[in-house]
């Protein structure tokens, strides 16, 4: 129930409901000056989240700053969150159809290999809504990292979650049964890791984050940037959904 709530909420918060509803508020309003405002309104709305620079801008002090790995003290564990990490919905099942989010896996692999994690925990369940895929992301990510070269051995899966605070709480049991004591590395989303830190945290675990699949570039002042792309709808759709999950989270006390 939380899952569909959460997205008919997530719809009328989103860029293309804000667009639409002020659409309809001026198809309906019987006020022609008030008509012309809504109208306005919704192209300069439009244009604000279509346009590079301004959605960068946004996206650029949402996320956490990219740190060098050269940088990252060793660790025990890093803590890899499912999500978009794999495309389940294609087949064969023996291939492996990276998402949107494949950065995720490619940060922990590299991690792994230059010797700042020893273990790696993919926390991730199925969420039901969604229906039945042909593969499980949380297995196939396994796979993945093993034909990267990381040990079978050293991958453990919590696959009971079906969100973040779920994440924390089930990976938080996890770690006190089997991993008391180690030092852990969050890698999700660099939009994420906010509010994964948080619910970490809350769950009583301490997580160093580190930032992973940036929606965001170095700032450039490029004439292009200014122009509407389809691309920005994309970000600050996402941007946008993130902040309104930080806030439910907050006030549903878990962070």
């Amino acid at each position: 129930m939380f899952h569909i709530v959460s997205k008919i909420f997530a719809f009328v918060l989103m860029p293309a409901g804000i667009i639409l509803i002020l659409l309809v508020l001026a198809f309906i309003s019987k006020n022609r000056n008030q008509s012309r405002k809504l109208l306005l309104a919704a192209l300069l709305f439009f244009y604000f989240i279509s346009t590079p620079f301004f959605v960068d801008e946004i996206a650029r002090l949402w996320e956490i700053p990219p740190t060098s790995i050269a940088a990252v003290p060793p660790h025990d564990i890093g803590i890899l969150l499912t999500g978009g990490v794999i495309n389940t919905a294609k087949t064969p099942e023996e291939n492996i159809f990276l998402g949107g989010s494949a950065d995720r896996a490619a940060q922990a692999i590299q991690l792994y290999k230059a010797g700042k994690i020893k273990k790696i925990i993919i926390s991730g369940g199925e969420i039901p809504i969604l229906g039945e895929r042909p593969t499980r992301e949380i297995d196939q990510i396994a796979r993945y990292l093993v034909v990267s070269g990381v040990p079978a051995n050293d991958i453990f899966k919590e696959d009971q979650s079906t969100n973040t605070r779920e994440n924390a709480v089930n990976t938080a049991a996890l770690l006190r049964k089997h991993f008391a004591g180690e030092t852990c590395l969050l890698i999700t989303s660099a939009f994420h890791q906010k509010r994964a830190t948080g619910c970490f945290i809350k769950a009583g675990v301490k997580v160093t984050p580190y930032g992973s699949n940036y929606i965001s570039s170095n700032r450039t002042w490029a004439l292009v940037q200014f122009v509407p792309d389809t691309s920005p709808m994309r970000t600050s759709h996402l941007v946008i959904r993130e902040m309104i999950g930080y806030v439910s989270y907050k006030l549903a006390g878990w962070l």
